[in-house]
């Protein structure tokens, strides 16, 4: 019902209106169009008041209309900082692009409802200085109508200009590829807070920010950060060290929430491969405790079935983002026992099983490694001949069960991979890894991710980022887990 209130208010507003004036002018007269300046003011106007208005989604958490979707907070930010009115401008550019567009002599018309504006602007005024006690600092400092100040954000908790643009574009894609449904929104606090979630797909943070409409700061590990610094930075983003307790990332989050910010910890640190609830990485706990800042947990459901961790491409469908109820940082146990639920019905099949051999990167039949060839309804040994077709979400969990390491009497496993931007043999053995002539001892290995289903890092002190040419990463992700079990300083995969 609110997206229906929504888009018939953008449809009178926005085409019946202008659309209306423009028809009774033609009617009268002939047409005295200016194109080239129509143009540009419609597209300048429409872009102008669409930035405006994810400012006023993202930073204050509410619709531009009155009502109970209103926004909860008082934005000063982005457009916002430059006038106070920066939608009612950039719907006069565009009503103004309409008229130079079709009819100039339509243009009195266009000042007539700039009249109206200008009528309308000082009730809305007083109602907000009713609702935010800042409204009168910040009347007195920012221009009514014209932008006439410079663009300005807190860089500690605001969304910057290329974050806002990303989010205008991704909302119609998001719309055009996934069905979101949000459940629960009733339950978000006003900022500061933290979101805690699961993780199952690289568009997770934007499930989620589309599901609530709120601008959430998240760090990224290093291993991304590098391949993208640039869009990163202008985004927002912010890397962290997965390996060490990281006092720069851990003090923009103190710094964003302070400043009244919204910081998101998917707290399994890694992607599930098939969609089961995975450990909460070692020190998340600690880290949570540092903030001292309320939990809002938020558990998305079904985005493993539209791009499993190990598939090669993604497919649209509907999935669920579930709010919970906001709860204090010293009771994160009952914030993460909403997240991690295995929610992924157990009969469901894949729409697509290529890139599964990332997964069952040992054939269940036969026990060989790397032979399984994948296809869109299913997967074969190249091996033994066996042929899966449409298993179901719990069988292909079974395969997998089935060929978790058990036994070092099937070590060493060998291969060659790019390590550390150079090419060499590795192996694994039941006390050590071999890279080339470097041997590094398990009892040193510190962590162990895989951060694609084309590379794993292995940190133990020193880093090396890892490519193996002919096996799966999580093949020898899971190696090194099943030797270290009796470790709890280190962070496993799964128990």
């Amino acid at each position: 019902m609110r997206r229906v209130s929504t888009f018939l208010k953008v449809i009178l507003y926005w085409i019946a209106i202008p659309a209306a004036s423009i028809w009774i002018v033609d009617f009268y007269t002939n047409a005295h169009p200016h194109e080239w300046w129509g143009t540009f003011f419609i597209l300048f106007g429409l872009f102008w008041s669409g930035l405006a208005t994810s400012y006023l989604v993202i930073v204050g958490g509410g619709a531009p209309f009155f009502g109970k979707n209103s926004p909860k907070l008082l934005v000063t930010c982005g457009p916002y900082s430059m006038s106070r009115h920066p939608i009612y401008f950039g719907y006069f550019l565009y009503t103004l692009g309409l008229s130079l567009f079709f009819n100039v002599l339509s243009l009195p018309l266009i000042l007539v409802e700039l009249i109206i504006l200008f009528i309308i602007i000082p009730f809305e005024e007083k109602g907000m200085k009713k609702r935010f006690a800042d409204f009168d600092k910040y009347k007195g400092s920012t221009p009514l109508f014209v932008p006439m100040k410079k663009w300005k954000i807190d860089e500690a908790k605001d969304p910057p200009f290329l974050f806002v643009f990303l989010y205008m574009i991704g909302k119609f894609l998001i719309k055009f590829f996934y069905d979101v449904r949000a459940h629960g929104r009733e339950n978000i606090p006003e900022p500061p807070f933290i979101v805690v979630s699961n993780h199952n797909s690289y568009f997770d943070p934007f499930f989620i920010m589309d599901a609530m409409d709120f601008y959430m700061k998240a760090p990224l590990s290093w291993a991304h950060y590098e391949n993208m610094k640039w869009l990163i930075d202008h985004v927002g983003m912010f890397p962290i060290k997965r390996y060490t307790a990281d006092s720069s990332a851990i003090m923009k989050m103190i710094r964003a929430l302070r400043h009244k910010g919204v910081i998101g910890i998917f707290i399994e640190n890694e992607r599930s491969w098939d969609g089961r609830p995975l450990n909460v990485k070692n020190g998340i706990d600690k880290l949570i405790e540092t903030l001292k800042a309320p939990l809002l947990p938020v558990r998305i459901e079904r985005a493993h079935l539209m791009w499993p961790r190990w598939a090669t491409k993604f497919h649209k469908g509907t999935l669920d983002v579930f709010i919970g109820k906001v709860t204090s940082s010293s009771n994160y146990k009952e914030a993460f026992g909403f997240v991690l639920r295995d929610t992924v019905p157990p009969t469901e099949k894949y729409k697509d099983y290529r890139g599964i051999e990332s997964y069952l990167w040992r054939c269940p039949e036969c026990g060989s490694i790397s032979s399984l060839k994948s296809f869109k309804n299913g997967f074969s040994c190249a091996e033994c001949g066996k042929s899966w077709i449409k298993p179901t979400v719990e069988q292909v969990r079974k395969l997998h069960d089935s060929i978790y390491p058990s036994d070092i009497s099937d070590l060493p496993i060998e291969d060659t991979a790019i390590v550390n931007g150079e090419e060499m043999k590795i192996s694994l053995y039941d006390s050590s890894l071999k890279f080339g002539d470097e041997t590094v001892e398990i009892s040193k290995v510190k962590a162990f991710l895989v951060e694609s289903r084309h590379e794993f890092y292995v940190y133990t002190g020193k880093l090396y980022e890892i490519h193996p040419r002919n096996t799966s990463p999580l093949m020898w992700k899971e190696w090194v887990d099943f030797l270290k079990k009796d470790d709890d300083n280190y962070w496993r995969y799964r128990d």
